[in-house]
């Protein structure tokens, strides 16, 4: 069995002329919060959607806890969970007690009530706040609910695709407190992919930096420097220096 959640081996991915993602190549450890550092366009949402299979790779190869994601995706599909904009389809005329059910039916889980109940309390929503409709939420809240539905099924690897993308400060503040814990107390392994280096830097430990298509950076968070204006400015010329 691999010490390692996300194995990836010169992964690439090429739309006709336009290589996305350029034989990438990382490594992310079993229970890790791991960040995936890029400017808008870099090829991290590319990356994502082959890690979670939702778009084979052109070359390369990747793994998730030992298993090919081209030729074994529905054993990696039962190990995921995903937050991104292409998933977050929260109903405003539902419950998150009535949204989360229907996802949990769907995907065939026993016990559909404690489930539910067990990834609300997950992610910190008050009880008071699940039988009332999810368009009366904050953006926090319902962040909160997204993250929730995928927790369904308990997944070894969470992945979360800009998932603060659009919150005001506070929500992100609450959003990063939540992603904190769950990897404290769930143990999920997660992957984080965002361009804002202020949140990769506060709850990453490890991070990979990608630059059109490009890894330019991979290794502790703490080698790009100890504050965030030092992070920040080594951040800046290994983003640019592909240019």
């Amino acid at each position: 069995m691999t010490d390692f959640a996300i194995e990836t081996h010169a992964l690439s991915r090429s739309f006709g002329s336009l290589v996305a993602v350029d034989e990438i190549s990382f490594k992310v450890a079993k229970g890790e919060l791991y960040g995936f550092l890029g400017l808008n366009g870099a090829g991290k949402t590319t990356t994502i959607r082959m890690l979670t299979t939702l778009l084979p790779p052109t070359s390369g190869s990747a793994r998730l806890w030992g298993h090919d994601v081209a030729s074994e995706p529905l054993a990696v599909r039962q190990l995921i969970g995903l937050v991104s904009d292409e998933t977050s389809e929260s109903q405003s005329d539902w419950t998150a007690r009535e949204y989360l059910a229907y996802f949990a039916r769907i995907r065939g889980i026993e016990g559909v009530s404690e489930t539910v109940e067990r990834c609300l309390t997950s992610v910190g929503l008050a009880q008071q706040f699940r039988g009332k409709l999810i368009g009366t939420y904050s953006t926090g809240m319902k962040r909160r609910v997204e993250i929730a539905r995928a927790l369904l099924g308990r997944p070894k690897v969470l992945f979360l695709d800009e998932p603060t993308r659009g919150l005001d400060l506070p929500a992100k503040r609450e959003t990063w407190r939540l992603l904190k814990d769950l990897a404290a107390q769930e143990s999920v392994t997660t992957f984080l992919s965002s361009h804002d280096a202020q949140e990769i830097r506060t709850l990453c430990s490890e991070i990979s930096i990608v630059a059109a298509g490009r890894l330019v950076f991979t290794g502790p968070t703490r080698e790009l420097g100890s504050d965030l204006d030092t992070f920040e400015d080594r951040l800046i010329k290994l983003l640019t220096s592909s240019c």
